[in-house]
């Protein structure tokens, strides 16, 4: 007894596609699933006798009965035995190709069909391949009991083919091409040519056309070939060489305008695709490919979206675990996608996956399941069958409508449609090709439909929505103020909105019925001149899900006279800003004197508008603290009734009090030595107040004199269109800069004569001392001569006096001549002059009697110097030698040699 499988697999809508010639597939290690007819099941059988590493065929009749199937190699008729026919011959093809087989029946026969074999050079199974090529098998199935057989085997009709093959119909219907793509000749490197047979009710034209890849260089064979439903894409996966699409022409079977998919992730990324198939309207490609370590991804790449560059992207990817195979649309809009168990190069598995939603736009929407379909003990292994792809192309187009609206249902197919008969779900049929059926209530329906195709019959479901026609209200009005009592105003018609229905529909706007009868909206809905007073208008409203629904609302103008508004000021720096002429006007104070003063009631709405057409229109309102030059504000009062009448006021900067004043200035750092800096405000002003940089008011006078450094300010005020203005100006007392001292030179070489030059960088010329007392010079440089040595200050002031005076101390070395140790608190001790820590890193002086002795020395900056003892005891009156060894801050070594007398009284 055959044992099998029936799944039902639910999804987002119900969809019964296809006809009924791909209804049996028998692929892989005796794999064999039925698709049903009538609804979505889907059974599994354990009798095919068929083993298949990819390549394999099959097709049933018109009512979905199996008819035969191939690997390729061998036939088996629907009783699963081996079709008789031609002396036993096996078909000439590969079973390693993707593609190696496809079936055709012949146009206008009940009875003919062609199996289309591949076979591909193989240098380890076939070393010669002298029979590689095309071939074509014939098969009459009146034969041998209507078990078919096999008439005539392996007519050659192209060589040096690839091994892929796909078909789909002629632009006429009835025809049918078969493609593939091969080389120009056997010594071409790539596989750059596409060959288009033609099979008629002739039978099969020999002669192919014959399309050249242009700039795509295929050198692999594997990998499949697919033609879209449509018959107008063709999509191509070459492992090493990538993967592509193709525009063809059912009417001449000519391929062209090759674009790129692009596979990589991430530079470095590799993918070598092997399955492909498109989606049932054609618009999507799902392609197969390994990475760089082995693991399997499904790609998807959405055709309409992708622009028109020479790649293609693709839209998601999901990441698998080492199942690689062919990808094949069924006739119910879903995709098969065949696998291994990756152990073994051809090992199977017992599982097919699917793509249940192949329309969808995400990884979640298309619901992508692993091992979704159970084998039993039939295996998949790396193909599915192949067949003619626009068989998958018939469907239900629709999928939603509105209540009480017709909708127009068409079937998509590849032919003339002879004959329909339709059951549209609600008790309601028709025999119409393409009726239109109105619904009376929304809700899910199964529309059912048998449509005639080249005399067979095809039966088709679809679960479509009717949606619910919108909400509206009737008798509604919108009022708008006329501002000259003229009757015409402007409208934003879309005000109307929260009133006749929700606010997330959408509204067109007719004047009248006529209009809405031949679609023609009013084009300026948001402003609206109306043409009577009160005028009907007709409105559309259209919800989320398109549906719609009609009814109307009236305009009206109304003449309502404001008394006079007293007109608003503010100061010019209101803003914060001073000089740009521009204030803040405060339109909340100013709406509660309007109420006020024109006794207007509490239910009474003020807005504030730039212009009377924004005020009209209730467009872009002015907010309560409203920036602005002098200009007119117009103010629209609105109450329970409608329009309360709308009036204009002057808004007006007041202007800002002058204040004369620069940023900074300049005073000398002792002000009583020349003759003072005195400010003014400006006459016009009526206060002024001088301020310190503590915001203390220091004077209110009209005049400042200047004597201090620091930051002041002066605030002016005036009294304009009774309101008193101020204005701040900022400004700061400086001294001079002082002048630097840019270089100071010592000479102490000559002992006569040390040399002090001083260099100086300022604004000024200056005076030199070194006791601050007597000046001399009048340069930028002045030099001392016969200085005595130690430590000097240098003073420099400015010949002026204005500039602060500045003052550096200068170590100028030098050596007594003579000391006298005598305790009297004179000239007690020797050492070198001039010695200080801030100018130099290290001292050391040695002293030496007339025999070279050392007698004493100094290291330390501290030290008084040499006392003349030696041990402890006191040397006589001699003449002594010393040498000295000093290091500067700039690491420069100073040395010095001489003598001197020890004096004793």
């Amino acid at each position: 007894m055959k044992n099998y499988l029936i799944l039902f697999i639910l999804f987002f809508t119900l969809n019964i596609f296809s006809q009924n010639e791909t209804n049996h597939w028998l692929f892989g290690n005796n794999a064999h699933v039925v698709f049903s007819n009538e609804d979505d099941n889907l059974t599994v059988l354990n009798d095919s006798k068929t083993s298949s590493s990819k390549g394999s065929a099959s097709i049933s009749d018109k009512n979905g009965d199996l008819l035969f199937y191939t690997n390729g190699i061998n036939v088996w008729n629907k009783k699963h035995q081996r079709m008789l026919g031609s002396s036993g011959i096996s078909l000439i093809a590969n079973d390693i190709e993707a593609q190696n087989s496809i079936i055709i029946p012949k146009p206008n026969s009940n009875n003919i069909y062609y199996i289309f074999t591949i076979k591909t050079v193989d240098p380890e199974n076939d070393i010669n391949s002298a029979n590689a090529g095309l071939y074509y098998s014939i098969v009459d199935i009146s034969k041998n009991n209507n078990l078919g057989l096999l008439i005539e085997t392996n007519i050659l009709i192209k060589k040096n083919v690839v091994g892929k093959i796909s078909a789909v119909h002629h632009k006429n219907g009835k025809d049918i091409w078969v493609l593939t793509n091969g080389k120009k000749t056997e010594t071409e490197d790539y596989y750059d040519v596409f060959y288009s047979f033609l099979i008629d009710s002739s039978g099969v034209i020999k002669d192919p056309v014959v399309s050249e890849n242009g700039d795509i260089f295929i050198f692999d064979s594997l990998g499949e070939l697919k033609l879209s439903p449509n018959g107008e894409k063709v999509v191509y996966a070459a492992n090493d060489s990538g993967a592509f699409v193709f525009d063809f022409n059912s009417n001449n079977g000519i391929v062209s305008n090759p674009k790129r998919l692009s596979l990589a992730t991430s530079p470095g990324d590799n993918s070598f695709p092997y399955g492909a198939t498109f989606s049932i309207d054609s618009n999507i490609i799902y392609l197969e490919a390994l990475d760089n370590s082995d693991n399997s991804r499904l790609y998807q790449f959405d055709l309409e979206n992708s622009g028109s560059s020479n790649f293609i992207n693709f839209s998601f990817i999901i990441n698998l675990n080492k199942n690689r195979g062919a990808l094949q649309l069924a006739r119910n809009g879903k995709i098969y996608y065949a696998t291994n168990s990756g152990e073994g190069f051809f090992e199977g598995l017992e599982f097919l996956n699917v793509i249940n939603n192949p329309l969808g736009k995400d990884r979640n929407e298309i619901n992508f399941q692993q091992n979704s379909v159970n084998l039993l003990e039939g295996k998949s292994r790396f193909g599915l069958p192949n067949f003619i792809q626009s068989y998958f192309r018939t469907r239900i187009l629709n999928e939603k409508g509105c209540e009480n609206s017709a909708v127009n249902f068409i079937v998509d197919t590849y032919t003339d449609i002879q004959d329909a008969d339709w059951d549209f779900g609600d008790g309601n049929t028709s025999t119409l090709i393409n009726p239109n059926h109105t619904y009376n209530s929304p809700g899910k329906y199964i529309v059912k439909t048998t449509v005639r195709i080249n005399n067979s019959l095809i039966k088709l479901k679809k679960e479509i929505e009717i949606f619910a026609q919108p909400e509206v209200q009737s008798g509604k009005s919108l009022k708008q103020c006329d501002t000259d009592n003229d009757g015409i105003s402007l409208f934003d018609l879309t005000d109307i909105k929260t009133e006749i229905t929700d606010i997330d529909n959408k509204l067109i706007f007719y004047k009248d019925n006529a209009d809405l009868i031949s679609d023609k909206p009013i084009i300026n809905p948001e402003g609206y001149e109306n043409e009577s007073n009160p005028q009907n208008i007709i409105v559309k409203v259209i919800n989320k899900n398109g549906c719609s629904n009609i009814t109307n609302f009236t305009i009206e103008t109304l003449f309502v006279q404001l008394n006079n508004i007293d007109p608003i000021f503010t100061c010019e720096d209101s803003d914060g800003i001073s000089g740009n002429n521009m204030g803040v006007f405060s339109l909340a104070e100013k709406r509660k004197s309007i109420k006020t003063n024109l006794n207007l009631s509490n239910d009474t709405t003020l807005k504030f508008y730039s212009n009377p057409k924004d005020a009209q229109l209730t467009k872009d309102e002015l907010p309560d603290d409203y920036q602005s030059i002098t200009t007119t504000i117009w103010v629209r009062a609105d109450n329970a009734s409608g329009c309360g009448g709308i009036q204009s006021f002057n808004a007006t900067v007041n202007s800002q009090p002058i204040i004369n004043l620069i940023d900074s200035y300049t005073i000398c750092f002792n002000p009583s030595l020349k003759p003072p800096i005195i400010l003014s405000a400006d006459v016009s002003s009526e206060k002024n107040e001088w301020r310190n940089s503590l915001g203390t008011i220091i004077s209110t006078a009209k005049d400042f004199t200047l004597t201090n450094t620091g930051i002041y300010s002066l605030t002016s005020y005036n009294t304009e269109n009774g309101i008193e203005c101020s204005y701040t100006k900022e400004f700061e007392v400086i001294n001079p800069e002082s002048a630097v001292f840019s270089d100071v030179l010592v000479n102490t070489e000559d002992e006569t004569n040390n040399t002090l030059e001083i260099f100086i960088d300022g604004n000024s010329t200056y005076e030199f001392s070194l006791d601050n007392n007597i000046f001399f010079g009048n340069s930028n440089n002045y030099t001392f001569t016969k200085v005595t040595p130690g430590l000097r200050t240098v003073y420099v002031r400015d010949i002026n006096n204005c500039e602060t005076p500045i003052q550096q101390k200068v170590s100028v070395l030098g050596t007594k001549k003579f000391f006298t140790p005598n305790g009297d608190g004179k000239n007690d001790y020797w050492n070198i002059r001039g010695l200080d820590p801030n100018f130099f890193k290290s001292i050391n002086i040695v002293i030496f009697n007339r025999y070279g002795r050392i007698v004493a020395s100094i290291n330390d900056f501290n030290s008084p110097g040499w006392d003349g003892t030696f041990n402890g005891k006191m040397l006589i009156s001699n003449n002594y030698w010393f040498t000295v060894e000093i290091i500067d801050m700039d690491d420069n070594v100073i040395k010095k040699t001489g003598n001197f007398a020890l004096i004793r009284k």
